[in-house]
């Protein structure tokens, strides 16, 4: 009785994998930056650390980007692709410990740029696999690119910038339930990792409800999404004799479309 069911069980299998699940999403929302760099210049006999919040440098101000992600889920496996790319730029005012220069009690004007793109790739695996809920475990990898500038106002010459493409492995978790056309989901990845001697820790929360106005979700539809996102990452690196310690918090609402089948 056994041996005759194997081969229907594989057949099962096989036919499940074969027909995975597929959606792709455009989303658009703004991200409302918070949090604070630190730069220490270790050069001089007495270290000077000039550490001020994205508000002082100008960084205030939400803004809302396109992004794009694609799911793709057979059986247990689902795996999740996204990007999303920002920019800001503004004035501000800052105290004088900036560019090697300490002026106590005086301030300095300044014009800072900010871009910061998150690309991310997620394999989680369904403990339950079912129709109505999922409940998944995994891994995955987030590239950071991040490219900001801070510069004097009337003396560009006079500027601090970073520019870096940081890849972090994270562990990630997703809960997901369907009922009907509505479709809710919760995934978070994560982790601190050594990335070129350097340290960095990178966090984000994504939450989620999708209504499928055409068809139905596990099919061909098409559905509106309503979420809100969340991303803290830290970065501690040193260049030279600048030693860098940033601290950034984006988070915001976004609505998208998503087509799938």
């Amino acid at each position: 009785m056994k041996l005759a069911a194997l081969p229907a069980s594989l057949a099962l299998l096989l036919a499940s994998c074969a027909a995975p699940q597929f959606q792709a999403e455009v989303l658009y929302g703004p991200l409302d930056p918070s949090g604070d760099v630190a730069i220490t210049d270790t050069s001089l006999i007495v270290p000077i650390k000039a550490k001020e919040s994205v508000a002082d440098l100008g960084i205030n101000d939400q803004e809302a980007t396109l992004g794009a992600r694609a799911d793709l889920k057979w059986g247990s496996p689902h795996l999740t692709l996204t990007t999303q790319q920002t920019s800001w730029s503004g004035d501000g005012t800052i105290d004088a410990d900036f560019g090697g220069i300490s002026v106590p009690g005086a301030s300095l004007a300044v014009s800072s740029d900010l871009d910061l793109a998150v690309h991310r790739a997620l394999l989680t695996f369904d403990l339950f696999p079912t129709d109505l809920f999922e409940l998944g475990i995994g891994f995955g990898l987030t590239a950071v690119d991040i490219d900001a500038s801070v510069a004097e106002r009337g003396n560009p010459t006079n500027r601090e910038s970073v520019d870096e493409l940081l890849p972090i492995p994270v562990l990630a978790g997703r809960v997901a339930g369907r009922l009907g056309g509505f479709e809710l989901e919760g995934l978070a990845s994560g982790l601190t990792a050594k990335v070129n001697g350097d340290e960095a820790t990178y966090v984000e929360l994504d939450l989620n409800a999708k209504y499928a106005f055409v068809g139905e979700h596990g099919s061909l539809h098409g559905a509106v999404v309503l979420g809100w996102r969340s991303i803290d990452f830290k970065f501690d690196y040193t260049d030279g004799s600048q030693e860098y310690d940033i601290n950034l918090g984006f988070d915001g609402p976004y609505v998208g479309l998503q087509f799938g089948l």
